[in-house]
């Protein structure tokens, strides 16, 4: 018996809305994503993040986003897998006290997705109110700097896999380095004077700068069966060279002042290799081929004589 048409046309409809109410079905038992955001995260959430994945394409192809590792290794990570307690960053420059500090104290409660700190904030809490400028440099040579002017409250430090990372919507993504080492700045201030010219040593670090081997020494283990073990320990300093900085490379000999007015007087043997940087905290004038205790320390004028 052949089945009306119109009969026909309903069953039809029928089974197509039962196969489709079971595919349904199937997908909201099986929660896979994207349903399952529904769900969980509500429309108006996912309304602010679809926005932001549009703002990403305007660069990137729909292609790359694979999965969440393909933003966040290139834009920064909120994730603290694999960073050490003991990681730390390097507060140098026009500072109030040159310091080593701990990724996990310069941004707390790192657990919490979306942990973050301002970096205004950052240098406030390190004694810092105003600056001229701010130069990060990660531990794979990268090296970037911002003068004030062009930081807003969108420039943050944010945990990444290997320390820290900066990001900020003032300037271009290129500038959002990650696993930073060292944080420079300079200040308006210019304490420091080298026959006549004003500086600091913020402006002095971003220049030329040497790397010493200092205060080296040899040491030795004799163990239980009479063999000795020798090894050659030393400390590394990194600072400006001190004759480019003065009128002429071939001085007779240097007067150098320190903060507390006194004067220290260097021949041109003294001082062949030697270089401002900061020793424990002090702007120190390091001479190589001298120990630590006749190195100037705080030192805030050198003259040529």
């Amino acid at each position: 018996m052949k089945i009306p048409q119109k009969k026909a046309l309903i069953i039809s409809l029928v089974i197509i809305f039962i196969l489709t109410a079971s595919l349904i079905a199937i997908v909201l038992t099986t929660k896979p994503t994207p349903v399952a955001l529904i769900q969980n995260y509500g429309l108006g959430l996912l309304w602010e993040e679809a926005k932001i994945m549009n703002e990403c394409a305007e660069c990137h192809s729909a292609v790359d986003f694979h999965d969440c590792k393909d933003c966040h290794d290139e834009h920064g990570s909120v994730e603290l897998a694999g960073v050490r307690f003991y990681e730390v960053v390097e507060l140098t420059g026009d500072v109030p006290e040159h310091a080593f500090v701990r990724v996990n104290e310069v941004i707390p409660h790192q657990e919490n997705v979306g942990s973050h700190i301002l970096l205004f904030d950052f240098l406030a809490q390190n004694g810092i109110d105003s600056f001229e400028s701010v130069t990060f440099i990660t531990n794979d040579g990268g090296l970037t700097t911002i003068e004030s002017q062009y930081l807003d409250n969108t420039a943050m430090l944010v945990p990444y896999v290997d320390g820290v990372r900066f990001i900020t919507e003032s300037v271009h993504v290129s500038t959002w380095l990650k696993g930073i080492k060292q944080i420079i700045v300079v200040s308006p201030e210019r304490p420091i004077t080298i026959d006549g010219e004003n500086t600091s040593i913020g402006r002095l670090l971003l220049g030329e700068t040497i790397r010493l081997t200092v205060e080296g020494s040899n040491t030795m283990l004799t163990d239980e069966d009479g063999k000795t073990g020798i090894a050659f320990v030393a400390n590394w300093v990194e600072g400006a060279p001190l004759l480019p900085l003065l009128n002429t490379t071939n001085p007779n000999s240097i007067t150098v002042t320190d903060s507390n007015g006194n004067q220290f007087v260097l021949e041109a043997d003294e001082i062949q290799n030697a270089i401002i940087a900061i020793v424990r905290r002090e702007v120190t004038l390091v001479l190589p081929d001298r120990g630590r205790s006749f190195w100037p320390t705080a030192i805030i004028q050198i003259e040529t004589n």
